[in-house]
């Protein structure tokens, strides 16, 4: 049970509990899967009890004897009427007893959401302070102290971040800093002229690699390192290593769940969910197979799902993320675990995500190039990483005589004008997230010769690895 902060950020007493944290943390973590899962159906029933007087407990069919099974799936439209128009009816505990939350939407479009603040500080006390003990995990033990100085560039409240940095300061065990409101790039400046003051970092590995290496340009010493972007670590994890002489780690959270998860140490960049936030189902990520959600005790190593998440405290049930992820083990034997490690594998959904700052779809980017009248045979866009940065970019065969420089200034004046989300990636990394390259002429043609399907058809957004080495082969071809 959580304490409270006033308490706890009392030096003398709070230097007591940092040491029964430090001990006792992870203790839960060690029971094993068979007993979480039995856990795990007492505490979801306590939330049907409380859920089938409501609205949304009626609508979802709801009581407190029915198997989480036999429920609907939900997703963001099943709730946005209610977040943004809430009823006392509709949720489980009085309105005052939720925070508003934004989280990046897609195409520029805001999306809000309405949380529990019991959530927020049970998240925080049983998740989130565990995650930073094993952030600084060197492999043996735990080196995170009492005062230690902890570095997090990430986004201020109204965002999940802000709100989780803003309860965790309050205890006063760690020292946070900079300013979570400061703008980006007084963040990393704060990093670039202090770190031989900071123990730890929460960062994006794209703010490492792209300006805060070359910047200091000499390797520094670091007990902890969490990073935001794992996909883009994995490609740079050995100089990551290297310059800050840390095993980095990373784990999921979002403004759905929240933090649910706690970094493995065994297989860096790698995570496992937190049995005590909620429910999660998988559903398994085959191509041409509908396939039945499966418990946690079901996965396999080497098999990609879908995140099916069920909080036990606020009213999100069967709720479909839209992450893909793939089980890379079953246990870490450093934190003497047996639970499934996952790591992030891609998003679902069909659109480009840039940085976690936006999500640009098709139609976003069909409308930038009707607006600026630029005609074009077909196009195919995908995220490639270059100097820890994330781009977009769009291989495109244009149907008139144009550069590849007068394309990408239109399109980006386009996405930077209408997609708010784009302007602040833009505006906080100071840099244009956007390549073009030309396709020659007849490449489109060719590859939907040779591609069988009922309706041949260019994969404008996330083309398949595969495909997309057709289109290279084809384009090389014709500049033979």
């Amino acid at each position: 049970m959580e304490l409270p902060s006033k308490i706890i950020s009392q030096p003398i007493i709070g230097k007591m509990i940092f040491k029964f944290l430090k001990r006792k943390a992870l203790k839960t973590l060690e029971m094993s899967l068979d007993k979480t899962l039995e856990k795990q159906r007492g505490m979801l029933e306590l939330k049907f009890k409380r859920m089938e007087r409501t609205d949304i407990g009626r609508k979802l069919g709801v009581h407190r004897w029915v198997k989480l099974q036999n429920l609907p799936m939900t997703d963001y439209s099943f709730y946005e009427p209610l977040f943004y128009n809430p009823t006392s009816s509709a949720f489980m505990y009085h309105l005052e007893d939720y925070i508003k939350m934004r989280t990046s939407g897609t195409a520029g479009k805001e999306k809000w959401f309405l949380m529990p603040k019991d959530e927020l500080k049970k998240a925080v006390y049983e998740t989130f302070i565990p995650l930073l003990f094993i952030v600084f995990h060197d492999g043996e033990k735990s080196t995170l102290e009492y005062g230690d100085t902890l570095y997090a560039n990430v986004a201020p409240r109204p965002f999940t971040s802000g709100f989780m940095g803003a309860e965790t300061a309050k205890y006063g065990l760690i020292n946070i800093v900079p300013n979570l409101n400061l703008l980006y790039h007084d963040k990393v400046n704060y990093f670039i002229l202090n770190h031989e003051k900071i123990d730890g970092a929460l960062i994006l590995t794209s703010a490492l690699i792209s300006q805060i290496i070359p910047s200091i340009k000499k390797p520094i010493k670091l007990k902890g390192l969490g990073l935001l972007d794992s996909q883009v670590a994995e490609v740079y994890k050995k100089e990551i290593e290297e310059f800050t002489g840390a095993i980095p780690k990373s784990a999921y959270y979002s403004t759905e769940t929240f933090v649910c998860s706690l970094p493995s140490v065994q297989y860096p960049l790698g995570f496992m969910f937190d049995w005590r936030r909620g429910t999660f189902e998988f559903l398994p990520v085959r191509d041409g197979e509908e396939k039945e959600p499966i418990e946690i005790d079901q996965v396999k190593v080497g098999d990609f799902y879908q995140l099916i998440f069920t909080s036990f405290i606020s009213e999100l049930t069967r709720y479909k993320t839209k992450d893909c992820f793939k089980c890379v083990a079953k246990g870490d034997d450093i934190l003497g675990v047996d639970y499934p490690i996952f790591k992030l594998y891609s998003r679902l959904e069909k659109t480009i995500s840039l940085q976690n700052f936006t999500r640009i779809s098709e139609d976003e980017l069909l409308t930038a190039f009707q607006n600026t009248k630029i005609s074009f045979i077909d196009f195919t866009a995908r995220v490639e990483i270059e100097g820890g940065l994330e781009y977009l970019v769009i291989y495109v065969e244009p149907a008139e005589d144009i550069s590849a420089e007068d394309i990408r200034e239109a399109i980006h004046e386009q996405l930077y004008r209408g997609d708010k989300d784009y302007q602040d990636l833009v505006d906080f990394f100071g840099y244009t997230p956007l390549k073009i390259h030309l396709v020659p002429k007849g490449v489109f043609t060719k590859y939907l010769e040779g591609k069988i399907a009922a309706v041949p058809k260019v994969d404008r957004i996330k083309m398949r690895e595969a495909e997309f080495e057709k289109i290279l082969k084809i384009m090389k071809e014709k500049m033979k």
